[in-house]
């Protein structure tokens, strides 16, 4: 007698099973693709105006990728290199890195904030003490655990010939005027600044 085959048989789901697999890595991979256009992965490769050579030896191209997408903020006050200089800091054996590129956009908010804070003062920025910390590097540097550098959302900026009291006293009234949501703390030789969606002080 014969017997009609059994379709969903363990042959039949296996196929199956491996069908719905590359199907679902197809969509991944797509949905990667797109994070990571969105992320900078197309930023240009161009050489930009005061990044080392030796800095794109020592992390790759992505060096390149994200001193461009600085550079594309067209900010008046503070330069690419200002910007990625912090990132090759090391504590000991701990060295820092540059954000991952879906980190990149975040920075920009702070960025223009103390670009503001350069103009309003009429005072250059003197350094970009620390702004994106890997996470070994914050823990090397005893930052807190919550830290907004960690989100790639802070900068710590001293001013020349400007006090760090003033400096603060400037970003909370940039502030105040609606300019930007975030945390400014006052520290003896620095200022910090960050952009996360609500207002904190120290």
């Amino acid at each position: 007698m014969h017997e009609e085959s059994d379709t969903y048989g363990p042959l039949a789901l296996t196929g199956r099973r491996r069908f719905l697999a590359v199907l679902g890595a197809f969509a991944g991979s797509c949905l990667m693709s797109l994070q990571n256009a969105k992320a900078g992965l197309f930023y240009s490769t161009k050489p930009v105006a005061g990044i080392p050579q030796d800095w794109v030896n020592q992390k790759g191209n992505d060096v390149l990728r994200y001193a461009n997408y600085i550079k594309g903020l067209r900010l008046k006050n503070v330069t690419p290199y200002m910007v990625l200089k912090p990132h090759f800091k090391a504590r000991g054996r701990t060295k820092n890195s540059l954000p991952p590129r879906y980190m990149w956009s975040r920075i920009a908010p702070t960025l223009r904030v103390i670009d503001a804070m350069a103009s309003s003062m009429r005072s250059p920025v003197s350094e970009l003490l620390s702004i994106y910390r890997s996470p070994a590097y914050n823990r090397a540097v005893r930052g807190r655990s919550r830290s907004q550098h960690l989100e790639n959302r802070a900068v710590d900026v001293r001013f020349k010939g400007v006090s760090a009291y003033t400096v603060s006293k400037v970003a909370r009234n940039i502030r105040s005027r609606g300019r930007f949501a975030g945390g400014v703390g006052r520290y003896s030789s620095f200022t910090h600044v960050d952009t996360r969606g609500h207002n904190a002080d120290w």
